[in-house]
């Protein structure tokens, strides 16, 4: 089956034009194609801000559509919905061994739409990470980054999405009123993350957002 899909909202800026890919999913599992070697399985939850109350809190998204984005052969990134997420927000998805990917789960809450996201490195025959307001924060830095060329793909490496995670995990902590719903505050936390790190380079310095 073959699906054009154009990434919306948080991701409109980084993605921009997106192309077709093929994909098959069987309930929340899914598989997508792209470069690479051996296949790798990427699983996790996906959390959304608690929409009444603490946006500190999360609840999962269920029944989300989930997104795998990729980088072809020639460094262009493309997408493909590849299955949706089960009740609890859980989603597996697997891919061919390469540099980097995102898979991005889309769904909707008391606020309206929203998009969960993160960043892996398939290199390894599973890997699983929640997805959560501060993966989602670093994975639009990351593609941020890669898409304004101030790095390659290929330097996207586990290293450097951990820093970029820990900032801003860090920099939620530091802004406690920050409103992932607001898309101003999500591209403020973006620029701060990229520049803390130097896009992932290095480690936020402590107190880098207070």
């Amino acid at each position: 089956m073959l699906n054009r899909f154009r990434a919306r909202s948080l991701f409109t800026a980084v993605v921009g034009s997106t192309f077709a890919l093929a994909f098959v999913f069987a309930g929340c599992s899914s598989s997508g194609g792209g470069v690479g070697g051996a296949l790798s399985r990427v699983l996790g939850q996906a959390f959304a801000p608690e929409t009444d109350g603490d946006q500190k809190n999360t609840v999962p998204l269920a029944d989300g559509t989930v997104v795998l984005l990729q980088y072809d052969e020639e460094g262009n990134l493309e997408s493909a919905m590849v299955g949706t997420t089960d009740a609890a927000g859980n989603f597996v998805v697997d891919v061919q061994a390469q540099a980097v990917v995102a898979v991005v789960v889309q769904g909707t809450t008391n606020d309206g739409a929203v998009e969960i996201s993160g960043l892996y490195n398939p290199d390894q025959p599973t890997i699983e990470k929640d997805l959560d307001p501060a993966t989602s924060i670093a994975c639009i830095a990351g593609l941020s980054a890669v898409g304004d060329d101030s790095i390659t793909e290929e330097q996207l490496d586990e290293a450097r999405v951990q820093n970029l995670e820990d900032a801003a995990a860090a920099y939620l902590v530091a802004n406690p009123d920050f409103d992932f719903y607001n898309q101003a505050e999500v591209d403020a936390a973006v620029a701060a993350v990229r520049s803390a790190t130097n896009d992932g380079a290095n480690p936020a310095a402590p107190g880098a957002f207070t």
